[in-house]
């Protein structure tokens, strides 16, 4: 269990002098998780590229580039957040369906490594950006292996009907069009089957299909230098990540001796068990036949629970012995959808304990909002046994309309 990276007693101390709700990382676990992707893929050698949409915090993205990662951005504020945590522009790739045209003039002229594609309209938008700027633009086509990763509905991304990238047969027609174009460059193709893929077998199959597709290109005068294979490898709330060396076998099966440059994008299999969120107990009540625990933290906070389902764990710290019963964990927004957790068997928590939810490092705080005009929690980071430091203020009620023209 993760637990032991998140100290009850230095729990506390972050809750005491930061208040609650605030998210707590674990630097050691955070580069774990990174020595363990190095180790598992060091014969394929890839270029890793964090998915920074699982946590974007700069602290967190300083030690992934410090340990040579590159990054996976998705919007423009990514792509500005990246630069600005050190990641090195030749190793950052710009993926999303909706890039707006200053966003793609934004990535040239930084000297990203390339733009991941996922429409024919994108690729003759990214041409008129580097046109305008004088240059060819470097790009990868995300294709639709239509392979089915068995997960979540909503983070399935794989199969044909999805809203994400090209089928085969228009990438390769998108590949001719970029061939005889001034100011296109094709070099990589890209595929994201999904996320929380606990199997190998759906890697190997859209890595064999992408594979294939690369050769017929390269037979057609169109050389790719990068395939890129995407990131959603499975890790449960509260447990370890999958065991990633059929992962690492899978792709070297298909692109070892290829010549090919494998790129990888893991984000939430590192995240995720790198944090927690720290809530404090308001109030208990019941109703009808079930016991609530009312709390500070909210779905604004977390909202994976009411958006997929999501199970994580929760601690009471500092419990005392008596006998269990059976909570929903639930918070202060005005919304039936608003729990954190569900049947939690917990011991007697009073007014003013701490729970700690486990699991939270990704599509935590990113994923948060100001809904009912709630501040942002803070976020804390862990960095040694005892130690640790504040790498987001909370949020103030004058940052709620900061922005706003009266």
């Amino acid at each position: 269990m993760l637990s032991r990276y998140f100290k009850p007693s230095v729990l506390k101390d972050i809750a005491a002098k930061t208040g609650t709700p605030v998210y707590v990382y674990s630097k050691a676990v955070f580069l774990r998780q990174i020595a363990s992707y190095k180790k598992a893929f060091r014969a394929l050698d890839p270029l890793f590229c964090y998915a920074m949409k699982a946590n974007s915090n700069g602290a967190l993205c300083a030690l992934a580039a410090g340990e040579g990662f590159g990054a996976d951005v998705v919007s423009g504020g990514e792509l500005y957040r990246a630069l600005r945590a050190g990641f090195e522009p030749g190793r950052i790739i710009f993926s999303g369906v909706g890039k707006t045209q200053e966003e793609l003039e934004y990535a040239l002229r930084s000297g990203i490594l390339f733009v991941n594609a996922e429409s024919f309209e994108e690729v003759r938008a990214l041409e008129r950006a580097a046109a305008k700027l004088k240059l060819r633009a470097p790009f990868s086509l995300r294709i639709n292996p239509d392979v089915d990763p068995h997960t979540h509905r909503f983070i399935a991304t794989g199969k044909l009907g999805s809203k994400f990238g090209v089928s085969f047969e228009e990438a390769a027609g998108i590949y001719y069009y970029a061939a005889g174009s001034a100011h296109l460059n094709p070099v990589g193709a890209q595929f994201h089957i999904g996320s929380q893929v606990h199997s190998a077998g759906p890697y190997a199959m859209a890595a064999g299909r992408l594979a294939a597709f690369i050769l017929k290109m390269a037979s057609r005068g169109v050389n790719l230098k990068y395939a890129d294979v995407g990131g959603g490898w499975g890790v449960k709330e509260g447990g370890e990540m999958a065991d990633l060396a059929p992962l690492a076998r899978a792709i070297a099966g298909v692109f070892q001796g290829t010549g090919l440059k494998v790129i990888l994008e893991p984000g939430r299999s590192v995240a995720a068990p790198a944090g927690v969120l720290l809530t404090r107990v308001l109030y208990q009540k019941r109703g009808g036949t079930k016991n609530f625990i009312i709390v500070d933290a909210a779905m604004n906070d977390l909202v994976r629970p009411a958006l997929y389902g999501a199970r994580h764990p929760v601690a009471l710290l500092g419990a005392a012995p008596g006998p269990l019963k059976k909570y929903d964990i639930v918070g202060p927004v005005c919304e039936s959808g608003d729990f954190l957790a569900k049947g939690v068997a917990l011991s007697g928590p009073r007014s003013g304990a701490l729970l700690a939810i486990y699991s939270a490092g990704a599509y935590g705080f990113s994923m948060s909002s100001q809904y009912n005009s709630r501040p942002r929690a803070a976020e804390a980071l862990i960095t040694g046994a005892a130690a640790w430091r504040l790498v987001r203020r909370r949020e103030t009620r004058a940052d709620l309309v900061r922005a706003e023209i009266l």
